[in-house]
């Protein structure tokens, strides 16, 4: 059993559903500015990546430097979150309703991706009031302290935010970058096998198929 006293959630793949379109997206500004990536290579080679490292690997590929592919990419980003509501992943939503009649657990959610994209996803699947603690959202962003999965800063800085030490903290997470970051804080990780192959979070405290294995490992 996974006895802690906070909850680290990451956003994309884990709380929301958005991975096939950021990575449909990205792979589209990819392949326009000279680098041909399919929407299945995207989701293998940069899920839970920051993007600042990925525009300098295409910066590389191409010869030339690519001021305007991150503003592309969010904007195009942006107004897909309006066209079309953003799915809640699977068994999250019930995982969040027995954490509020439980309220044994702390939750927060921290993120490689910037905080307005995080506030429209959440929004748009309606859970950005599921981490709302006395009027403030409790998200973290890698861009608030400049420091990106896999180094352990963002999990150890949500966790001092929170009040609570690292050995305290499970964290869930969906991409292998985000695994070797909680572990480098010191947290134990729970791994979601989905876009990422369960081999590919071998390295997790544990590995599961759906967020309905959490209930039982977390005791709730």
């Amino acid at each position: 059993m996974l006895d802690c006293d906070l909850i680290i959630f990451d956003c994309d793949g884990v709380l929301v559903d958005t991975e096939p379109v950021t990575n449909r997206l990205l792979a589209e500004c990819l392949t326009e500015i000279g680098w041909s990536v399919t929407t299945e290579e995207s989701i293998e080679r940069f899920k839970g990546r920051d993007l600042n490292v990925i525009r300098a690997e295409a910066e590389a590929v191409v010869g030339r430097e690519l001021p305007d592919f991150l503003p592309t990419y969010r904007a195009r980003m942006f107004e897909a979150f309006e066209r079309e509501s953003v799915d809640v992943v699977e068994g999250a939503m019930e995982l969040l309703n027995v954490l509020d009649e439980t309220g044994s657990h702390l939750r927060c959610v921290a993120s490689n991706g910037p905080q307005n994209k995080m506030v429209a996803s959440l929004t748009s699947a309606g859970l950005i009031g599921r981490f709302d603690h006395e009027g403030e959202a409790r998200i973290y962003s890698a861009y608030d302290i400049k420091v990106w999965k896999p180094e352990p800063d963002l999990f150890l800085h949500a966790a001092q935010e929170m009040g609570v030490s690292p050995e305290s903290c499970v964290v869930i997470e969906d991409s292998a970058s985000g695994v070797e970051a909680a572990q480098r804080a010191g947290m134990r990780v729970v791994g979601l096998a989905g876009l990422t192959p369960a081999d590919k979070l071998s390295e997790a405290t544990h590995v599961i198929e759906s967020m309905h294995e959490l209930l039982g490992a977390l005791g709730v």
